[in-house]
């Protein structure tokens, strides 16, 4: 254990030495530092969501950019610069020599970590802090009354952690029936009779892509969302509704007022002992709502009923007869407390060092027995595989050709084996108050580092064992 310790000490030496280091570390306190102060925007809850995204994304690039470059460039400059050869002619071996580099990277990449997680939360919290004192040193009492229901309610929504529930999914056949008479109805518009076949695409085009299409509600109607598996235990947790609506077409513009009712069905049992659920309305009739943006609502208790399931109705009452439109991954999906902020910070810290881990690993493994370029482009293009893979298995990316099926197949086989970076990417749970569940955790740690990163660790080990060190010396 004595020469491990010893070559950690020299690597974290080597390591600051490094004028490439040195760089990304200057780079890393400006982000840190100057992306939550010079952040600016109207309100406070998305001040404090942007200066969470935007600085904890620049501090995952850099360090990302840091374990690659530190990992490929000091396994292979020991050994462009002999250094290597004293080491191996001691009883070291270079098992021992490999885990201790890849731990001295890591101790730097934890440090700068912590240190950047640290400043970031200290940063956030004292312009949240500020923002909040100045309203509630208000003259004015409803200012101060304002003040105070704000920081209450970004302390429930945003500095917290919740977990979320999904609503049930569409049954793919009838939505994708409704999808297609909406179509056929828009194409008898134009004076159109597509034949059976065309129908027929049509349908299979649209169904392949129904998770990815939008609830629609027209005006005056309504729409049901069911949620399963609720626990029951959760009736009196404080259960909140967030939704994001669209008027008109699923974008951030030409977005305006809107009305809409929200209720929810209450389990009751009658006098005559006859049970069944009844609505329970959310708002005083309808609501005006900004659409484009994100809504919170409160649940009353006993929503759950006893068999796990809450029914969420909402009805479209525009007044200019537009359409409602809700993106499935948006929801409306309902949240329940389970942490507080700081416990959920430091889940994403975790999910950031695992990620560490695992990039230092492969820059280790693919520089233990390349030379530093051409180590660089083996882990970067690993890593594009990955990313690209992933992005060609989405259904947002996917129609229905044979080529399609090729390219989806090809990304699919791929998975099994490349790792996608954005897996590890848990800066929007933080920045909405979503849980970061040890669910995801384990399964990050699991599916990738131990199963896909710990094979290439072991096979960058063996390829570093029995590289020939005399091949190295230049005539």
């Amino acid at each position: 254990m004595k020469a491990f310790f010893a070559i950690v000490a020299l690597t974290f030496r080597n390591a600051v030495r490094s004028h490439i280091f040195q760089l990304l570390l200057a780079l890393l306190l400006i982000c840190v530092i100057v992306i939550p102060v010079s952040v600016s925007v109207g309100k406070l809850d998305d001040l404090i969501r942007v200066s969470l995204l935007y600085s904890l994304w620049a501090v995952s690039i850099i360090l990302t950019l840091s374990s690659l470059w530190l990992g490929c460039y000091l396994m292979s400059f020991d050994i462009d610069s002999y250094q290597i050869h004293m080491v191996v002619s001691k009883p070291v071996s270079r098992i021992t020599i490999w885990l201790g580099k890849w731990a001295g990277i890591n101790f730097i990449n934890i440090i700068l970590l912590l240190l950047s997680g640290i400043v970031i939360y200290g940063i956030v919290m004292i312009r949240y802090n500020a923002a909040s004192e100045e309203g509630l040193l208000s003259d004015r009492v409803t200012a101060r009354q304002n003040a105070q229901s704000e920081k209450e309610r970004i302390r429930s929504q945003v500095l917290v952690g919740r977990r979320s529930f999904m609503p049930r999914k569409q049954d793919p056949d009838a939505a994708a029936d409704f999808a297609v008479k909406n179509q056929l109805a828009k194409l008898r518009e134009q004076g159109k009779q597509p034949a059976d076949s065309e129908i027929l695409k049509i349908r299979e085009e649209l169904r392949s892509q129904i998770d990815k299409l939008p609830i629609e509600v027209q005006p005056g109607k309504a729409y049901r969302w069911v949620f399963e598996n609720i626990p029951a235990d959760l009736n009196d947790a404080g259960l909140k509704l967030r939704y994001r609506p669209y008027l008109g077409k699923v974008a951030t513009e030409d977005q305006r007022e809107s009305h809409i009712q929200w209720a929810v069905y209450v389990p009751h049992t009658a006098q005559d002992g006859t049970s069944g659920l009844y609505p329970v309305s959310l708002t005083n009739g309808p609501e005006a709502h900004f659409t484009g943006i994100f809504h919170e609502k409160s649940l009353p208790p006993g929503v759950i009923t006893a068999e796990g399931m809450v029914l969420i109705e909402t009805a479209n009452f525009d007044r200019m007869g537009g359409k409602h439109y809700y993106q499935q991954a948006d929801g409306p999906k309902l949240l329940v407390p389970v942490c507080s902020f700081e416990m959920n910070y430091l889940r994403a810290m975790l999910v950031m060092m695992i990620q560490l881990l695992l990039l230092s690993g492969l820059a280790c493994a693919f520089g233990g027995f390349l030379t530093m370029p051409t180590a660089v482009f083996m882990v970067v293009s690993y890593l594009l595989f990955g990313s690209l893979s992933m992005i060609l298995t989405d259904e947002s990316f996917f129609t229905a050709n044979i080529w399609d099926h090729a390219g989806k197949f090809l990304a699919s086989v791929l998975l099994m084996i490349v790792i996608p970076l954005q897996q590890f990417d848990v800066t929007d749970l933080l920045s909405n108050g979503e849980l970061i569940e040890f669910s995801l955790i384990g399964e990050l740690f699991g599916k990738y580092f131990l199963l896909r990163g710990v094979p290439l660790f072991l096979l960058g080990m063996f390829f570093y064992w029995r590289r020939e060190m005399g091949a190295a010396v230049r005539k």
